[in-house]
């Protein structure tokens, strides 16, 4: 029996234009809480990016936002994790000596892009963060709470560059591919599972209860954890392979549809 569902965003729940169903969304709402049914949005964006994709149904969702470090039940954290000062230093560091590489630094009150970040990465941040800051240096913004990195690196150096930093902050934080040059730095254990543990144990929800939807490799921690997993058809090979079961694309509304089957 599934008493929870998680879905990633990009790539699995939005269609490539970044739109989804609304209709369709409230009509399967309405059939889960119907059900008892709770339902998570567990993605890489930012939190209040995501309550703004969901106007009619935010205060009714719960969010595993930012990879996991920042976990929220029905506008009640529950969980927040941050970088250490000095550690933040060492990785901006780092990042600035990278070649074509652009990044931007979570914090709790704002996704803070460098200055001198390319007009193509200003001009994607949007698309996943709704409230941004320009800043000249990440180390000094006024935010107590920096706890994620996301860089756009050149596509063919993705794995090379993941790899190195994973090497040389080994403890401090951890690199994993979101696809298509994208990568996030996340605190070591602070993945999608983390915060999904947190909300289950809350719930008083087994691991065995839940049912979750994913595109990337940084969904693989939730399909492990989950008792039903399901890969979009537009999914890596090694993604797809990691899951109970491959549906259509994020493009076809995979997610919605497979939900209408499980609850309608």
């Amino acid at each position: 029996m599934i008493r929870a569902v998680a879905t990633d965003i990009d790539g699995t729940f939005l269609r490539s234009d970044r739109t989804y169903d609304r209709q369709l969304f409230a009509q399967v709402c309405a059939a889960m809480y119907r059900q008892g049914v709770r339902f998570i949005i567990a993605s890489g964006d930012q939190y209040y990016f995501l309550r703004s994709l969901f106007p009619d149904q935010a205060d009714q969702l719960a969010y595993v936002a930012e990879n996991g470090v920042l976990t929220v039940d029905h506008n009640d954290e529950i969980a927040c994790d941050r970088l250490a000062a000095e550690d933040v230093r060492q990785v901006t560091a780092y990042l600035n000596t990278l070649p074509g590489t652009n990044y931007c630094a979570s914090g709790r009150q704002y996704a803070y892009v460098p200055t001198n970040s390319s007009a193509a990465f200003k001009r994607i941040i949007p698309n996943f963060y709704t409230r941004v800051k320009t800043v000249d240096d990440v180390n000094n913004v006024d935010d107590d709470f920096i706890f994620k990195f996301a860089l756009n690196v050149p596509h063919d150096r993705q794995a090379a560059i993941a790899h190195d930093i994973n090497t040389r902050f080994a403890g401090i934080i951890r690199a994993t591919a979101s696809g298509y040059g994208a990568v996030d730095l996340i605190i070591p254990g602070m993945d999608k599972s983390y915060g999904l543990r947190r909300l289950l144990t809350r719930w008083h929800i087994t691991p065995d209860e839940l049912a979750v939807f994913g595109d990337g490799e940084n969904d693989l921690e939730m399909f492990e954890l989950a008792g039903t997993s399901y890969a979009m058809g537009n999914a890596p090979a090694n993604v797809q392979a990691a899951a109970t079961q491959v549906i259509g694309t994020n493009d076809d509304q995979a997610v919605l549809h497979q939900l209408v089957k499980l609850f309608e």
